[in-house]
């Protein structure tokens, strides 16, 4: 009767064994997820950040290059790409027109430590024949009589002519506060106040150069709440 008494403790003792191995295994499974969740939050602390790059107006060969411009919310520099390197190159932010056409200038914020990689932005660029000898020359006539412009008056109506007679057309540089559509700008956002530049422009045709264009700085201000 002994050796049934013996083996039915030693059963109770492994039960409660290894229902106390059950629970130390799953208090350590718990703390280890605990501090694999608190060391990942400790070490994930990278931030993000957009880039803020305008839309660009039309470009004339003669011009040979321009400078690029575009921020990271990060601070940090932002770099530009061409989608065609026979078209236009990029150095630093300089863009070098080598032929007419139309190029897709990216810009790009890889991020570092603290930020992560902003989401890329691209803009087209349309590069105009403006030096063909064999064409004529024309020029655009843009007067912008108002600075500032707001919500509450309606579209602006802009007017501007070419000496060629041929349509002008209009490009904002952040549709984001201001949109063109034809001859009509309609303020679309700006509480604070924001500048966005208004350029003129005329690709030229079979007969006429493209016209060197013409730009204005104006401040838009949704007034309206």
């Amino acid at each position: 009767m002994w050796f049934i008494l013996y083996f039915a403790k030693e059963q109770i003792i492994t039960d409660r064994y290894m229902t106390n191995m059950k629970r130390l295994n799953n208090y350590i499974t718990l703390c280890g997820l605990v501090i694999l969740l608190f060391s990942c939050g400790s070490n994930d602390v990278k931030e993000n950040q957009t880039i803020s790059f305008s839309y660009l107006a039309p470009h004339n060969l003669s011009e040979g290059s321009f400078v690029l411009k575009a921020t990271a919310t990060s601070g940090l520099p932002v770099t530009f790409l061409s989608s065609d390197s026979s078209t236009a190159i990029i150095r630093d932010s300089t863009v070098t027109l080598l032929k007419t056409g139309s190029v897709y200038i990216t810009a790009v914020q890889p991020g570092n430590t603290k930020y992560y990689a902003a989401a890329m932005v691209t803009r087209t660029l349309a590069i105009n024949e403006d030096n063909n000898p064999i064409k004529k020359n024309q020029t655009i006539t843009f007067e912008l009589n108002d600075t500032i412009w707001k919500v509450s008056q309606g579209p602006l109506t802009l007017k501007a002519t070419a000496s060629s007679y041929l349509p002008v057309t209009f490009t904002s540089s952040d549709i984001s506060y201001a949109s063109i559509i034809g001859d009509l700008l309609t303020v679309i956002s700006g509480y604070d106040g924001a500048v966005v530049i208004i350029t003129a422009s005329q690709a030229g045709d079979d007969e006429y150069n493209a016209a060197p264009t013409v730009s204005h700085a104006l401040k838009v201000i949704h007034d309206v709440h």
